[in-house]
């Protein structure tokens, strides 16, 4: 019996004092390792106190102390994150950064949008996104030699009109060894360089209207100047054709002179309340003379019921003054000619039509453009500037509108303008213009 107690108390005496190693240099250990973990991982630890083992404790606070180090340092990393991803999505150009063999590290969503791309891609050659050589071979040569480069590419996804973009690589040095990365900034420059083609084509047409008349005007001074006894007949036909190409010249300024502050950013409307068919039947009255000279019959088919519109009425007697002009060159003698107004929803759709030759199909898109005639010969024997349907279409889009050309040659010609029923104060709010619609 007295074994067994003998045997009891050893028994006891060892379980208690493995329970005190267990407890002072077994579990602090344990808790260690997966506190360890917890940090690892980025989870909340169970405790960071180990009471049991000085050594434990101090590391357990040193632990605490490196993982509170961390998650600042994660914060900060983020903050930094998210300020670069917002700076690189507020920039307009598309960007990339490459690395040394020219791999993407980096990109913004502008670069995404120009190249297609659904979501970033990164270590993948900047050639398999651009498939341009050239860029790629300008990329390069700004890495390898550190100066910058600049070359232009163009581009076109799916139905897309091609975009030309200039496409400038600003080097950079990176670490201590002296490795040569480089930010290449795609920017579009389509609209850029239609502006500057406008700007040109805009400057040969006017140099072109005007060399007609002023070589005519020094011929005929030349004439005159040589042998002024010119017969009566002679001169009087002189001065006919001198006071024709004047009266050109002034047509021709003047809606220079109304184009240029209809694309001014200045440019304001007088709005005023208009009824329809009382404004369009004074019109019509007042160029009973003008149809005369050719036998044309107009007619006017504007429902009494039309919603007054809000619009400038000065700017509105333009646009119907340019187009019953169009209508009156181009009609036959005894010909017709339709004014109407019709209310479609929440618009008015006013047209003049016309029986006159009618315009082509291949012209018929670019009528609204500046200087664009489909007949140019008929069109200057006939006195047009070739400014008149682009004027109409710019009162239109100041309006908040839209303009409309339907056509079959020979049996006519329509040119629609809609006017949008709204308030004067939403007006201002409307400047993002449809383009114009045409029929065949």
């Amino acid at each position: 019996m007295s074994w067994l107690v003998i045997g009891a108390g050893i028994a006891v005496v060892f379980i208690v004092g493995w329970l005190r190693v267990r407890r002072r240099w077994v579990d602090p250990w344990r808790e260690l390792d997966e506190l360890v973990n917890a940090i690892v991982v980025r989870k909340a630890p169970r405790k960071f106190l180990m009471t049991a083992n000085d050594h434990a404790n101090r590391l357990g606070l040193a632990l605490e102390r490196l993982a509170e180090k961390q998650r600042e340092l994660e914060v900060t990393a983020t903050q930094g994150t998210n300020s670069l991803q917002s700076i690189l999505g507020a920039l307009p150009d598309g960007l990339a950064l490459v690395d040394h063999q020219r791999r993407i590290q980096v990109m913004n969503p502008q670069f995404r949008q120009l190249f297609g791309l659904r979501e970033d891609v990164f270590g993948v050659g900047l050639l398999e996104i651009v498939r341009d050589a050239v860029i790629e071979r300008a990329v390069a040569s700004a890495i390898a030699l550190g100066e910058l480069r600049t070359e232009t590419m163009t581009i076109a996804r799916g139905l897309e009109s091609k975009r030309e973009l200039e496409v400038t690589a600003v080097p950079f040095t990176i670490g201590n060894n002296g490795t040569h990365n480089a930010v290449v900034l795609f920017r579009d420059m389509t609209q850029v360089r239609q502006v500057e083609e406008m700007r040109r084509d805009f400057v040969a047409n006017v140099s072109h209207e005007l060399r007609t008349p002023l070589s005519i005007f020094r011929g005929y001074l030349e004439t005159l100047l040589d042998d002024p006894q010119q017969p009566r007949e002679e001169l009087v036909r002189i001065l006919e054709v001198m006071d024709r190409h004047a009266d050109r010249l002034t047509l021709l300024v003047e809606d220079i002179l109304s184009l240029a502050k209809l694309e001014s950013p200045g440019a304001r409307l007088d709005l005023t309340e208009i009824y329809l068919p009382d404004f369009l039947d004074g019109i019509l009255r007042d160029w009973e003379k003008r149809f005369g000279t050719k036998l044309l019959k107009a007619s006017l088919d504007a429902p009494q019921d039309l919603p007054v519109i809000s619009a400038d009425e000065h700017r509105l007697q333009e646009i119907i003054y340019n187009l019953l002009d169009n209508a009156v060159k181009y009609s036959q003698p005894e010909g017709k000619i339709r004014l109407s107004a019709q209310r479609f929803d929440e618009s008015v759709r006013i047209s003049v039509s016309d029986e006159g030759v009618g315009i082509p199909a291949r012209d018929l898109p670019r009528v609204f453009e500046r200087f664009y005639r489909a007949d140019k010969a008929r069109s200057r024997q006939l006195g047009g500037t070739g400014l008149g349907l682009s004027i109409v279409k710019h009162i239109a889009q100041l309006h908040g509108g839209s303009v409309e050309a339907e056509s079959e040659p020979g049996r006519g010609t329509t040119i629609s303008v809609i006017f949008p029923l709204r308030p004067p104060s939403e007006l201002d709010e409307a400047r993002e213009i449809a383009q114009p619609q045409f029929h065949f």
